[in-house]
């Protein structure tokens, strides 16, 4: 889980919110900068473009605690009307924030080969997430399991890498019992759909005097009951970086029945271009992989080479592919051909 270190942290700079609504330099610094990010195309998410208060609002957090604004927006979704923010971002503001003498690490448990849905419910498999804390002798632990995972499981990770994406709820759940004075306020965007999927709850009390109340009751227009959230428009960034981070061709068709599914969810509303972005970016995800899979089986015939006679062939095939590959990979191919052809001259 290399990834959750991608986020710039810069050392020893942070600011309180005190600071950063009372300081009028640095408010009108933070407001500028805002504008600034606002106007972004391709450096900010399309959640935040044209938004300055939401870009305000996403500087004053990176100012808390350390972080690039930008990076932070990359990270960032909106869930029903609400900010959320990628677990990864979290990781890291643990890892660079809290009062750890280490970083978070992960320790999987049970025989994962069995985990063959998103909606998997085993209770002996599962990930231990521990990191110890300044001044205890002995790491604190959560141990997480995929039965203890809720209902919502909107990720295509969890069908693609249930591992990855249950460390990362581990986490969220480890710095939310253990250090929530540092990530306070802030949700990722699965934890805002579990949210907004709970039931509302009629807490309105009972009066004490109940005819005049049944009478009013029965003479009252019955309320309609709530319907299912609806996320207005779905935010595809999140699912865009999914499948960027896909490597595998046996992942994109998992991916794949989630988009489909996500189609004919009545609860999610999705732009028909958003839609078409996502296939086209599935496509490309897939072809990419194919296309180094056969670069590296090349590349491997190539080093095994025995005669001069391989190396024409391997020439052929070569050209046959400059079409596919890139200038600097058919570049590669040829000088590596021409080193073996060397040696197999020089062996005679």
């Amino acid at each position: 889980m290399d990834n959750y270190n991608e986020i710039t942290v810069t050392a020893d700079q942070q600011y309180s919110p005190q600071q950063i609504t009372l300081d009028d330099s640095l408010f009108n610094k933070c407001q500028r900068l805002a504008h600034m990010m606002a106007s972004g195309v391709c450096t900010v998410p399309k959640h935040l473009q044209g938004n300055v208060g939401d870009c305000f609002a996403i500087i004053g957090q990176s100012l808390r605690w350390g972080m690039d604004p930008y990076a932070v927006a990359q990270k960032t979704h909106l869930v029903n009307g609400t900010l959320g923010y990628e677990a990864q971002l979290v990781i890291a503001v643990i890892n660079n924030r809290a009062p750890i003498v280490d970083r978070i690490k992960f320790e999987y448990f049970g025989d994962w080969s069995k985990v063959k849905a998103k909606d998997d419910k085993s209770t002996d498999v599962g990930v231990i997430c521990r990191a110890t804390f300044k001044g205890d002798d002995e790491p604190t632990e959560l141990s997480l399991t995929m039965a203890q995972v809720g209902t919502v499981r909107n990720s295509p990770l969890w069908a693609a890498d249930p591992r990855q994406q249950l460390a990362y709820l581990a986490a969220k759940r480890f710095s939310r019992l253990h250090c929530p004075d540092v990530i306070l306020g802030v949700y990722t965007p699965d934890e805002l759909a579990d949210r907004n999927n709970e039931a509302p709850r009629n807490v309105t009390p009972k009066a004490a005097n109940a005819g005049a109340s049944a009478l009013l009751d029965r003479v009252k227009p019955k309320q309609a009951t709530a319907a299912a959230p609806v996320i207005e428009y779905y935010d595809i960034s999140e699912l865009l970086s999914t499948i960027e981070q896909v490597t595998d061709s046996k992942q994109i068709g998992p991916i794949g029945k989630e988009i489909g599914e996500m189609l004919n969810n009545p609860a999610i509303n999705i732009k028909d271009d958003d839609v078409d972005e996502l296939r086209q970016a599935l496509a490309d995800q897939k072809q990419s992989i194919i296309l180094a899979d056969e670069y590296n089986n090349i590349m491997k015939h190539i080093k095994a080479c025995e005669s001069l006679d391989d190396v024409e062939r391997m020439k052929g095939l070569i050209t046959d592919k400059e079409q596919d590959f890139d200038a600097g990979d058919i570049k590669m191919l040829n000088d590596t051909l021409e080193i073996v052809a060397e040696d197999i001259g020089a062996q005679g």
